[in-house]
C-alpha cells in the first residue's frame, strides 16, 4: 500500500514539475484557443507556476499592468487556474486570489488596493466635481460576469473624503458596506465620520445597471453657509435639519 502511494505521489509531483517549467506563453494560448477566456494577455513571460504579463486586458475594464502570479499547482487538477496575482491599474497597486474555471469564469478574493480618489473618479468618469482623498478597498469576494454587473461583497473605506465643486467639503472618513441583494442586485450602505456633512444611507444596482439612491446628509457645526445652501439644490431638507437625497436611474448615465 505505501508502495503504490509512494509511486502515486511521485507520478504527479513529476507531472506538476513538468507542467511548472513549461513556458507560461505556450499555456496562455492552449487555454485561449480553447475556452472563452475573457481575459487577454499581451507580453507574457516566465513558467506557469510564476511568470507575468506586460498588459492585461478585459473587455470593458481599464487595462492592468505589470501582471504577476504565482499559481497554485493542485487546482490544474480540477481543470482550474488558482493563484495569487498582483497587478496595477493607472500606477495603482492591487493584489488578490484569482481563480478561472473550465467555462472561463473569473472569482477574486481577498483583493486588497489602496486607490487616490483622482484616479477613481477617473476610472468611473463620475461628474462629481473634484475628489480627494484615498480609497482602501478590501474585497471579501468578486465575480465577473459578461451579462450583468460584478457580485462583490466587501469594504470600501474613503479616507479623508473632499468633495470640491464651488468650495470644498470635507467629508471624513466614508465606509461602504457592498453585499449582493435579492434578484442579481449589489447593495451599498453608506456611513461616515468627522466629516462637515454626515452621511447615512443605502443604495443598490440591479444586473441592468439601473441604480437608486436613499441617503440623509445631516450639516454638522463645523459646516458653511455655502455648504448648507448648496444642499438645498440637489435634496429636501427635512424637519430635523438634515437632507434627504433620493435618487434613481442609470449608470449609463456615467458611462459605466
Amino acid at each position: 500500500m505505501k508502495k503504490r502511494y509512494y509511486i502515486l505521489v511521485g507520478i504527479l509531483s513529476y507531472l506538476f514539475f513538468t507542467l511548472g517549467n513549461i513556458p507560461a506563453a505556450k499555456v496562455i494560448s492552449l487555454v485561449e484557443n480553447n475556452t472563452a477566456m475573457p481575459v487577454k494577455l499581451y507580453g507574457v513571460y516566465g513558467s506557469l507556476w510564476a511568470g507575468g504579463a506586460d498588459k492585461a486586458i478585459i473587455k470593458g475594464q481599464p487595462p492592468m499592468d505589470n501582471l504577476q502570479w504565482s499559481i497554485n499547482p493542485a487546482f490544474l487538477l480540477l481543470a482550474q487556474l488558482n493563484g495569487e496575482v498582483k497587478t496595477s491599474i493607472k500606477q495603482q497597486n492591487i493584489i488578490g486570489n484569482i481563480n478561472i474555471g473550465p467555462s472561463g469564469n473569473i472569482q477574486a478574493s481577498d483583493i486588497r488596493a489602496r486607490i487616490t480618489a483622482p484616479v477613481v473618479q477617473e476610472l468611473l468618469q463620475l461628474p462629481l466635481g473634484e475628489l480627494g482623498g484615498v480609497f482602501n478597498i478590501d474585497i471579501d469576494t468578486l465575480e465577473f460576469s459578461q451579462d450583468s454587473l460584478p457580485i462583490m461583497n466587501g469594504t470600501l473605506n474613503w479616507k479623508n473624503a473632499k468633495i470640491t465643486l464651488l468650495e470644498t467639503v470635507e467629508l471624513g472618513n466614508i465606509d461602504l458596506l457592498v453585499s449582493p441583494g435579492e434578484n442579481d442586485q449589489l447593495i451599498a450602505t453608506i456611513k461616515n465620520r468627522q466629516g462637515q456633512l454626515k452621511l447615512d444611507g443605502n443604495a443598490n444596482i440591479n444586473k441592468q445597471k439601473m441604480y437608486s439612491i436613499n441617503l440623509r446628509i445631516t450639516p454638522e457645526e463645523n459646516a458653511s453657509d455655502n455648504t448648507r445652501q448648496s444642499l438645498k439644490m440637489f435634496a429636501r431638507r427635512q424637519t430635523d435639519g438634515s437632507y434627504q437625497l433620493k435618487r434613481k436611474g442609470n449608470l449609463q448615465e456615467f458611462g459605466i
